[in-house]
């Protein structure tokens, strides 16, 4: 059977080669071989000779069925060619059919590749979507715990700004009021609510709103805080004093949107100052009055003691002067101490520094200080360093004060011995006075204290207060720092007490005294 189809598609072949003339010539010719070399054949079985007719007739014969065989072969061929065609479109479209096939294959497997890959990148998704969800539930759980607690801590500022009785209020830039605490309500009258984006001017009298403005534009100008006190008013008619505090407000970045103000009714310690104040003023008053109304007598009592101390008198009767005279002298330094004192306070102390004749002024300080000494059983010396100058320029009063004090101390806490002041000039125009006595001294845990006022040290004995007024020491020292002077001291308690002065304003030739 392959034969055959081998043979046939041969047949095709030649035939298509040659062309259908060339192809019938051809068969025509051997047909006609054909049917001689047959009748030659048959003839020769038969007859035993070939004769001419019989090539003849085998001729006609081959020539007569050449047209139909050439017929029908080609009839045959056009149909196996058709077949043959047909087949090969058939085997084209198979061929293509399977290429396609083939191309669907790769490409099958290749969106079978790329869905899996796919269907991986999905399953990774979808398991990082459940991670992400996951994290989200927690996320969404942790800012619900940190809502509740930034709630309960709102909750808890709120409270805690409503609870305090200073005023807490915030104002944006176009100076409006953004919120503010229970007391701020209280003042204005106005609930939280009602004051937002009210102006000052919309809140205070026409006068305080003025200074609210003022001090606002001064925050937001300089950027910086400012304090300052204000009257108030409250919806009932009440009238309080507030100490107010306003800062101006930025955020992370540095952006400012506005201040914040916290202000403390004051209006109890305004009253208390105020009730200081005309304290103070009645004080001095009192003070005036009762050193004008005492100075004038006193005065006449020293002065008409130092004049009967030069007439003659009797041992019993010169004794008892110089009594009166001395004790009017302390008296009337106890009023300067007081009255300097007031006026420290009030740091209205005003030196008058004048020429002073520096011999008669020692002179002066020795006859007293000796009457003061005498007084009790005690010597008193003067020891002057020479040359001294023979004139100073300082405030003679208040030297003689500081110099009185220190040597009425002295006297005070000496019980027997002597007191002794000593004077000397150093370089660079300094008179140097050092006072020292043989009293009982002062111990040593009381030597910080001997200087505060109204400080009295106690005996070494019993434990009481010595006597005076705790005064002098504290005025001297600070009369003493006042022009430039200094005042210092050293103790060791049963042996000796010093004290110092330096006053550096000294003029005039340095001569003996």
């Amino acid at each position: 059977m392959k034969q055959i189809r081998l043979l046939a598609q041969y047949y095709v072949d030649l035939m298509m080669k040659l062309g259908l003339v060339r192809f019938s010539m051809l068969l025509a010719l051997a047909l006609v071989v054909l049917a001689i070399v047959v009748q030659m054949a048959v003839t020769m079985v038969l007859h035993g000779q070939v004769e001419s007719i019989d090539v003849i007739r085998s001729i006609f014969f081959g020539l007569l069925i050449t047209p139909w065989a050439v017929y029908f072969l080609s009839v045959v061929v056009e149909q196996l060619e058709e077949s043959r065609q047909r087949l090969s479109r058939l085997v084209q479209k198979l061929e293509e059919m399977r290429e396609r096939d083939l191309s669907l294959n790769v490409q099958l497997k290749d969106n079978i590749a790329q869905l899996n890959q796919e269907i991986a990148v999905r399953e990774k998704a979808e398991a990082e979507l459940q991670e992400t969800f996951g994290q989200l539930k927690i996320e969404i759980k942790e800012r619900e715990e940190t809502q509740i607690q930034l709630e309960q801590q709102s909750s808890f500022l709120r409270s805690f700004l409503d609870a305090s009785p200073d005023l807490v209020f915030y104002r944006n830039e176009d100076k409006e009021f953004s919120g503010c605490n229970r007391a701020m309500e209280l003042l204005t009258g106005k609930s939280e609510k009602q004051l937002v984006h009210l102006k000052p001017a919309d809140v205070y009298s026409p006068e305080a709103a003025a200074k609210v403005i003022e001090t606002d534009e001064k925050v937001f100008r300089h950027n910086v805080s400012l304090t300052y006190e204000q009257w108030l008013d409250y919806p009932d008619g009440r009238k309080a004093c507030f100490e107010i505090r306003k800062v101006p407000y930025y955020d992370r970045v540095g952006k400012r949107h506005g201040l914040m103000g916290f202000g403390r009714d004051i209006t109890e310690r305004k009253r208390y100052q105020d009730a200081l104040e005309r304290a103070s003023r009645d004080k001095t008053t009192f003070i005036s009055t009762i050193s004008h109304e005492l100075r004038t007598p006193l005065n006449g009592i020293v002065g008409l003691s130092r004049i009967l101390l030069d007439t003659e008198l009797t041992a019993e009767q010169e004794k008892y002067l110089k009594t009166i005279h001395v004790s009017a002298v302390t008296l009337g330094n106890i009023f300067n101490d007081i009255i300097d004192m007031d006026k420290m306070e009030r740091r209205k102390v005003q030196l008058d520094n004048q020429p002073v004749d520096f011999t008669s002024f020692l002179a002066d300080l020795e006859n007293l200080s000796a009457l003061q000494a005498q007084q009790k059983g005690l010597r008193f010396n003067l020891e002057p360093t020479l040359p001294l100058p023979h004139q100073v320029i300082t405030d003679g009063t208040r030297l003689r004060q500081i110099l009185w004090n220190l040597i009425s101390n002295a006297v005070k806490f000496t019980q027997q011995g002597q007191v002794t002041v000593r004077v000397r000039y150093d370089e660079g125009d300094m008179l140097h006075f050092e006072v020292e006595d043989s009293g009982i001294g002062i111990p040593q845990d009381e030597l910080d204290k001997i200087f505060a006022m109204y400080y009295q040290v106690k005996d070494s004995h019993g434990g009481k207060p010595a006597t005076g007024t705790g005064i002098g020491l504290a005025v001297s020292r600070r009369l003493a720092k006042k022009y430039g002077r200094r005042y210092y001291g050293y103790q060791r308690t049963g042996q000796r007490f010093n004290l110092y002065v330096d006053d550096p304003r000294t003029v005039g030739s340095r001569r003996g005294r």
